[in-house]
């Protein structure tokens, strides 16, 4: 096997364990234990909701991204400047820091604690925790290899020996009043709550870029497609390894929940069930997965968020280090709602704006490919749907 052939595959495989360790954060490691609990032994059908939103749906948005060439700008103002521009700044806010920044935050906090000294209060813990993040994020050329050839891999290791010794002679899992269609609807929902589809789109330019800066020794065009080629497999092994984690993780859920203390928040599901498992130095090894998960999606987050706050809203001015603070800042403020309340916060949010993306992305599919230019209508159409769906909903309850 030739240097080039190896070397190319081990882009590929940085690039798909660097893509896993972004998606893989606070919603993707808590909602899939939620959702196990609730779901007991219909967890069958509600796993398999739950990776058709929280898999299928991202890797839509990664490759519909990937024909506009990473470019989220081209992508999202078909619908027209100003409505691209709005959702931009929603996606960013979201995936920054009224949504996934802080929920990190609350998730590391909530799993540390117990090993942290009596002086580290959630104020203090968030300082120390975006100073650490500030560091690695200010070394951005290096993100894609740390995280995809540092860090994910000790995150896989914690997450895997939790998982593996959960499926080592478990209980059974209780009975769930839910019927099969309803665990199923509560696995799509719990795939939307995960943010991956909206992540795709801010992630695909971002590992993209780990691949358009190579030489490929080929003319301009076919050295598009090589890199096509090489982030739909990037994307396929990313997309795999989620789908086992949901697996996994929804499976020690509905085995593990019922015979857990009761009163536990959500945040600390995988710590009781790693102190069932392995005592009291177990739940040190899920604190570990924690924090690698965490830590391996709050480094990409604050430096994309960062570049989007200093080229689209500051217009270039504060150098490199403001807009990463500031951004730190307002997820600091934002984590004080906890785990729980930020949730709630973007429900209704996520309710009405996926629908629309999922068209949008469906039909900037379309066009790259046959050149079918309607966009507008059917994506609106989508949100107005939605919009109505969910007010209808929330007058009737």
């Amino acid at each position: 096997m030739s240097l080039s052939i190896v070397k190319k595959q081990s882009n590929i495989v940085a690039a798909g364990l660097a893509l896993f360790s972004m998606f893989f954060g606070a919603g993707d490691l808590i909602w899939p234990l939620i959702l196990g609990g609730n779901s007991g032994d219909k967890n069958f059908f509600a796993m398999v909701g739950l990776i058709f939103t929280g898999v299928s749906l991202p890797l839509l948005g990664l490759i519909s991204m990937m024909l506009f060439e990473g470019n989220y700008r081209a992508f999202f103002e078909r619908i027209g400047k100003v409505p691209g521009v709005i959702l931009i700044f929603i996606i960013q806010a979201i995936l920054g820091p009224i949504g996934s920044i802080p929920r990190l935050a609350t998730l590391s906090y909530a799993t540390l604690k117990p090993y942290l000294p009596e002086f580290m209060n959630f104020t203090f813990f968030t300082l120390a925790a975006g100073i650490l993040v500030l560091v690695f994020t200010v070394k951005k050329r290096r993100i894609i290899d740390l995280l995809g050839l540092l860090l994910t891999p000790v995150l896989l290791g914690s997450l895997g020996m939790i998982l593996f010794l959960g499926f080592q002679n478990p209980p059974p899992a209780a009975a769930s009043p839910l019927s099969p269609s309803e665990a199923f609807s509560e696995g799509l929902r719990v795939g939307y709550n995960t943010l991956d589809l909206i992540a795709s789109f801010i992630f695909a330019p971002f590992v993209m870029s780990h691949f358009i800066g190579m030489d490929y020794g080929q003319d301009p065009l076919m050295a598009r497609r090589e890199v096509f080629k090489q982030m739909v497999k990037a994307s396929l092994l990313a997309a795999g390894l989620l789908s086992v984690m949901y697996v996994g993780l929804t499976y020690v859920a509905a085995f593990y929940t019922p015979i857990l203390e009761a009163g536990h928040a959500p945040e600390e599901r995988l710590s009781a069930i790693a102190m069932y498992l392995l005592g009291s130095k177990g739940a040190f090894v899920a604190c570990l997965a924690v924090a690698m998960a965490c830590l391996t999606t709050a480094i990409p987050l604050v430096s994309i968020c960062g570049e989007y706050i200093k080229k689209d809203l500051l217009k270039g001015r504060g150098g490199e280090i403001l807009p990463l603070v500031i951004t730190l800042l307002i997820s600091g403020v934002i984590a004080n709602l906890g785990f729980t309340g930020i949730a709630n916060m973007l429900s209704p949010i996520l309710v009405v704006l996926c629908p629309g993306l999922i068209v949008l992305s469906v039909l900037n599919i379309i066009y790259k490919l046959y050149d079918k230019a309607w966009t507008n209508t059917p994506v609106f159409a989508a949100f107005g749907i939605s919009m109505c769906s969910y007010l209808y909903e929330r007058i009737t309850m």
